[in-house]
């Protein structure tokens, strides 16, 4: 393909800095590919070229494509990711910063074990989510570059703590993925003749998906690239869909500050959707008030219009979905793994899921579990299970990990008991509970007895389900072990909840759920690769799809409720969630169809299943896909 008049501006560009903004697309990572090609052909020495991106599996797409132009095996210069370029400098320079040059990586994992490490020495006794809210923090202040005296602002009493890992780290000879960044800019900043080195050796520096930098990225960038200027940054502001994790779209915006004159080259021809797709995004996203692409363009042929679909509850949607699929599959001849369905929630995929199994669709959960999968979801169908036929000893040996006192050398004995008394495995418990000399075994012991000899109606099933949700105190659990992240996990739990109460009132209605949702977890999705792609908004962005359904654009959903409700709204995260809204439309070539439920199953906590009223989304509106809006966000 030849490169059009504005992408070989882009490629040509030889020495200052320069700004290319592209649209969804418009061909970036080419022209990232091609100015590289440019540069070497004018004999520009390879070793003092760096090409950045974010993930490994970029990096290694376009080493693929660089090799290919070359027509060589591997690249003479550097290109991966920040944290790969700050591994393979400070195994160089980090002895300035205190750390020997076998240093070792701490993963997230990892980190929190150190961080409860170095509470144990203390004396403190804390809990998981207090390291996990203590490694929130030193990668937050550190991703910022704000000052970590100042932690204590944020940490209280916990503030020791922060400060003592990193110093344990430091004398340990370990550094974790926030670190790497932090401690190759403290060498830089404190030591002149190692920045000039590393400037004279890299003078040509590229970054692709600029939008997704936190401040720490971009300010290696300038300390790196400052001497020369020859910068040339390629991203998208209104693709910028990370702030939660600390990216920072106006880091484009203080680069033309920063370089005020800097080039800016604008690629707003996109290659990959129709007409009327582009519309409907171009028509979502000039509502943000960072947008500042002008134009939006295609020479690509008219395709089918965008359609937005209104059903009555998730369960219809999702049968609409699969009915969709199946009359484009023979109507227009296409196959599976050209169709994908996207969300904003991952429990969002639980009813299609569901819907595909059933009627033998294939299908695949991209860049997650499928929702059977989820380690909270596996806990509740356990508790199902058991309650429904009480000799499941793999639902009991689950659900015993979710009752603090119970071992496996307990659940070993119980299960003995049961055996030699010829009894169900909660009736042994209570035999158990009554010959322990332990207290802690005797009142776990009891609270299985217990919940599982309460009255059960298997008729009321969402009560069924509830009751025993509240009973292990899943949401005590989820909070303990993941901290303020719980919430997402409790998402979930309710999900099992919701879609339990589709059997209320069925004789054996939990029986004949487990029954359903076997036909889930037990579905061959091996069989090949021509699969349904199901995966979330977040997930989606660098892809690209045929056809692309976006369910559940409803409020409170898309955009989340935690955007325009409560502490954390602000129309900054509402400006967000319209840019993942815009990520997601802009990922379908052919066609794109988008659809809302007027009514959402939903809970109480602890009471039935209930149907709660839903409103559609205003970014349908925004995007002229429906004419009447009934709601206003405000701040």
């Amino acid at each position: 393909m030849k490169l059009n008049e504005f992408q070989e501006l882009a490629v040509e560009h030889v020495d200052g800095p320069c700004l290319v903004t592209s649209c969804p697309g418009s061909g970036k990572t080419r022209v990232l590919v091609e100015r590289v090609i440019r540069l070497l052909e004018r004999g520009i020495n390879p070793k003092s070229i760096i090409c950045i991106t974010f993930t490994n599996k970029a990096a290694n797409e376009m080493k693929k494509r660089i090799c290919k132009r070359l027509g060589v095996n591997k690249t003479s210069f550097f290109v991966g990711t920040f944290h790969a370029l700050c591994v393979s400098l400070l195994r160089k320079i980090g002895t300035k910063g205190g750390y020997a040059t076998n240093f070792n990586i701490l993963d997230e994992n990892d980190q929190l074990d150190l961080i409860l490490q170095v509470a144990r020495r203390r004396g403190s006794d804390i809990t998981r989510p207090d390291a996990s809210n203590i490694k929130y923090f030193l990668n937050l202040y550190r991703d910022s570059l704000k000052d970590i005296s100042n932690i204590d602002e944020d940490l209280d009493h916990l503030a020791g703590i922060a400060r003592d890992y990193l110093r344990v780290a430091k004398e340990n000879n370990l550094i974790d993925f926030t670190g790497l960044i932090y401690e190759t800019i403290n060498i830089l900043e404190d030591n002149e003749d190692i920045r000039e080195k590393v400037q004279n050796h890299f003078k040509y520096i590229l970054v692709d998906e600029m939008q997704d930098t936190n401040l720490s990225q971009y300010h290696l960038i300038k300390l790196m690239g400052d001497k020369w200027k020859n910068i040339m940054l390629i991203g998208d502001i209104d693709q910028s869909v990370y702030r939660w994790r600390n990216a920072r779209y106006e880091n484009i915006q203080e680069f033309l500050s920063y370089y005020p004159k800097v080039r800016v080259i604008t690629l707003s021809k996109n290659y990959r959707s129709t007409p009327q797709i582009i519309k409907a995004a171009g028509d979502l996203i000039k509502n943000n008030d960072s947008h500042i692409l002008n134009q939006f363009e295609t020479d690509n042929a008219d395709g089918a219009s965008v359609k937005c679909s209104e059903l009555e509850n998730q369960t219809l949607e999702a049968r609409w979905v699969a009915s969709r699929i199946e009359s484009l599959k023979v109507q227009g001849g296409w196959d599976y793994e050209d169709f994908a369905i996207l969300y904003r929630v991952n429990k969002m995929s639980e009813p299609l899921e569901q819907v595909f199994s059933t009627r033998g669709m294939p299908y695949e959960v991209v860049g997650g579990f499928s929702f059977y999968d989820r380690k909270e979801v596996k806990d509740c169908l356990a508790m199902l299970k058991y309650l429904v036929n009480r000799k499941d000893g793999v639902a009991f040996h689950r659900i015993c990990s979710l009752v603090k006192g119970m071992g496996n050398i307990t659940i070993g004995n119980i299960e003995n008991v049961a055996i030699s008394e010829g009894c169900t495995l909660d009736e042994a418990c209570l035999k158990v509970k009554e010959s322990s000399r332990s207290r802690r075994i005797g009142n776990a012991c009891k609270k299985i007895y217990d919940i599982y000899n309460l009255l059960y109606d298997q008729t009321k099933t969402a009560q069924c389900m509830s009751t025993l949700v509240r009973e292990f105190d899943m949401e005590g659990i989820l909070r303990e072990k993941y901290g303020e992240e719980y919430l997402d996990r409790m998402e979930n739990v309710s999900q099992v909840i919701e879609a339990v109460g589709e059997f209320d009132g069925l004789d054996k209605g939990v029986e004949k759920y487990l029954q359903q949702i076997s036909l889930v977890s037990n579905a061959d999705k091996e069989v090949d690769g021509n699969k349904i792609s199901l995966m979330s908004l977040h997930a989606a962005k660098g892809l690209e799809f045929p056809i692309v359904f976006i369910v559940g654009v409803e409020e409170n959903i898309l955009p989340h409720i935690r955007s325009i409700k409560g502490e954390s709204a602000s129309p900054e995260n509402l400006e967000e969630e319209r840019r993942l809204c815009y990520v997601g439309m802009t990922r379908a070539k052919k066609l794109l169809q988008m659809s809302w439920c007027s009514k959402r199953r939903s809970y109480g906590k602890y009471k039935n299943v209930y149907f709660k009223t839903c409103l559609p989304s205003i970014f349908l509106k925004e995007a002229g896909l429906i004419d009447n809006y009934s709601h206003t966000v405000s701040f």
